[in-house]
């Protein structure tokens, strides 16, 4: 008995390692994301934070347009990122975790 419990409580040390190092790799790698015009570019970390944000110069006499573009630019990299952190999260608890009837990634 005591035996299972130490041999699952070593398995979840081991998914806790895993999704730190996910973690960690994903705050490393970064993607930029372009406005459909050219004019905004946003680099940012797989787990959202912002690195840098390039504008156009012609953009800055345009401060609602510069608005707009900035805020429909961060929500298509938002997107991204959301979508790219659930998938990895998933593969790491399916290649972490053992099989769990009922339990599908």
């Amino acid at each position: 008995m005591f035996g299972n419990i130490m041999e699952m409580m070593g398995k979840l040390q081991a998914v806790q390692g895993n999704f730190e190092e996910l973690k960690n790799r994903l705050e490393s790698e970064s993607f930029t994301e372009t406005s459909s015009d050219g004019t905004i570019s946003i680099t940012m970390s797989e787990l959202a934070t912002i690195k840098d944000i390039k504008i156009a110069s012609g953009l800055l006499a345009d401060k609602e347009q510069l608005e707009d573009t900035l805020v429909v630019t961060l929500n298509k990299a938002l997107e991204k990122v959301k979508k790219n952190a659930m998938e990895e999260a998933k593969k790491t608890a399916k290649d972490s975790l053992p099989a769990i009837p009922g339990l599908n990634f």
